[in-house]
């Protein structure tokens, strides 16, 4: 006997054949690309059984769900009841005894609204209580298989009237899947026929192609000879101009070597005593210059145990405070006379250029890098170069001094900054600062120093404090700044 509820003709692995054959057609076809604005007809669409629509008040019959069959059914029965749709493992589960006849409907619907998860979700079922105890009552052992014979005679009327509406659903069903492969095939021959436009249109473009690879090849051959034509002149040019250019080269030499004949400039080292004589005049004592550097020694006290590297040092008046402060200290000086005032005093001087000796530190290798009266004799880009070097070389946590005139005084911007020939030019605090931050000093400080306290003129009005400030204030200043902790 034939049951309704589980036909042997499955539906939707029917379509799904359907699917899957309709697809491998299509990729039979060597795909190209529709004409020119002409849109590809899109297939219709074949449904079996209509959509599962979920209810917002929570209430079924029966009947709405058993006119599902199949995977279908099992994923509304899921939906309507427990409100999600079925995982792969439950779907794979449920199918298996549908089709196998271990399983009705009723006995799904039955296991899924009682069971703890359709108790939590409240879905109401009409109509599904008194099948599912005749199918409870039939399950008895003995007694059920009595039941069970005379529900089958009871409903022996409704299995033949369900048989026959069965046979005309599978009928309905042949039908519209046959109206769908009729459609199908009307899209593919339209299709095909479209494809052998394209076609005939392809190969118009390839003939048109080769003849364009035919021009380009004769271009490209014009190009190659006018290409070797071009190098021969060239080669020819570039030996003349060679010819010509050591001609005049030779013409150069010998006009620059008469021009030193007759100028015969000093070596750099001529004006080291000259230079040393006026750092003596407005520098100021020894005695002086030891007494202004105190105000550092706070400063590289956290550091002492690592080097303090002193660039410039000139008379060697920081370097020797430090010495006796206990603080291993190396000076870097190119004026020789400076060098022998220091050595004298048995000071770590070395005799070459500051750039040079950062260069061969190693990363990390100093405790502190001091400056006094230095960063005003090199050019800006050179500054830059200097600040990324003491960067580099200074420990984390060490620190950077450099001590500068002060342009905010205006006597000093105007005219004591120039009685040393070799500066380049005056540097405000306020650009010193920017670029210790731009290269990655933190905590920069700015300390105004040595006030010329003696030329103040007298009065107590903000006229006179202004004057006095302008033109008696802080003579130098000092820039300061530490590497980053890592």
């Amino acid at each position: 006997m034939i049951s309704p509820e589980h036909p042997r003709i499955e539906i939707d692995d029917l379509a799904t054949v359907i699917r899957e054959s309709i697809v491998a057609h299509k990729h039979d076809d060597k795909p190209v690309n529709s004409p020119a604005g002409m849109a590809a007809p899109s297939a219709p669409e074949l449904k079996l059984q209509p959509d599962f629509q979920p209810r917002s008040n929570n209430r079924y019959h029966i009947g709405d769900l058993l006119r599902y069959h199949d995977r279908m059914f099992v994923d509304s029965a899921y939906r309507a009841i427990l409100k999600r749709p079925a995982d792969a493992t439950e779907s794979a589960r449920d199918l298996k005894r549908l089709r196998s006849g271990e399983f009705n409907k009723i006995d799904l619907l039955s296991a899924l609204r009682y069971s703890n998860e359709g108790k939590a979700k409240g879905v109401d079922v009409d109509g599904l209580i008194v099948p599912a105890m005749v199918r409870r009552l039939g399950e008895l052992p003995l007694i059920g298989y009595f039941i069970q014979w005379a529900i089958a005679v009871a409903r022996l009327p409704k299995q033949v009237r369900d048989q026959r509406e069965f046979a005309g659903y599978v009928l309905s069903q042949n039908q519209q899947i046959a109206d769908f492969i009729n459609a199908i095939s009307v899209r593919v021959e339209e299709t095909r026929q479209g494809v052998s436009r394209v076609q005939e249109d392809v190969s118009k473009q390839w003939a048109a192609l080769d003849e364009l690879r035919d021009e380009h090849r004769a271009i490209r051959e014009q190009q190659h000879a006018f290409g070797q034509q071009l190098n021969a002149d060239l080669k020819k040019q570039s030996v003349l101009l060679e010819s010509q250019l050591a001609v005049e080269k030779e013409r150069l030499d010998q006009r620059i070597d008469l021009l030193h004949e007759k100028v015969n400039p000093m070596d750099n080292h001529q004006l080291d005593a000259l230079y040393a004589s006026l750092e003596d005049r407005f520098r100021g004592s020894r005695e002086e210059i030891k007494a202004r550097f105190k105000d550092y020694l706070s400063y590289v006290e956290p550091v002492r145990d690592g080097l303090v590297i002193d660039l410039g040092s000139g008379r060697g008046e920081w370097l020797e405070l430090l010495k006796e402060s206990g603080i291993a200290a190396r000076g870097v000086e190119k004026n020789l006379v400076s060098i022998e005032q220091c050595r004298v005093r048995g000071l770590d001087v070395v005799d070459v250029d500051m750039f040079a000796h950062l260069r061969s530190l190693a990363d990390g290798s100093a405790g502190a890098i001091t400056g006094f009266h230095i960063i005003e004799h090199v050019s800006i880009d050179a500054l830059v170069t200097l600040l990324d070097e003491v960067t580099r070389v200074l420990r984390p946590g060490g620190v950077a001094i450099f001590e500068t005139p002060n342009p905010n005084n205006v006597l000093v911007g105007s005219n004591f900054f120039y009685l040393d020939p070799t500066h380049h030019h005056p540097l405000p605090s306020e650009l010193m600062q920017f670029l210790f931050e731009s290269r990655g000093f933190r905590g920069v400080e700015v300390l105004n120093l040595h006030p010329w306290d003696s030329g103040r003129v007298a009065g107590d009005g903000e006229l006179a404090e202004r004057f006095n400030g302008y033109f008696f204030g802080p003579m130098d200043y000092a820039i300061l700044g530490w590497k980053r902790k890592e």
